[in-house]
């Protein structure tokens, strides 16, 4: 049982030593430049999403395409 436990640790540990070679070094403060601009553009997209919904909504509502 102590042999498999080990076997699978170390293939634990060279996964996780891969994945840390592979990606570079991580920042530690949290957010950053590219993710807080990811979230900002997601934000962005998904509120001009709504509001293009929205207007597209109300204008052919009014032109009757509607009902």
């Amino acid at each position: 049982m102590r042999t498999v436990l080990s076997s699978i640790q170390l293939v634990v540990t060279e996964a996780h030593l891969a994945l840390l070679r592979r990606t570079g070094p991580m920042d530690e403060r949290g957010g950053g430049r590219n993710s807080d601009e990811g979230f900002h553009i997601g934000a962005g997209a998904v509120l001009g999403g709504l509001i293009l919904t929205a207007v597209g909504g109300y204008v052919a509502k009014k032109l009757g395409a509607l009902e």
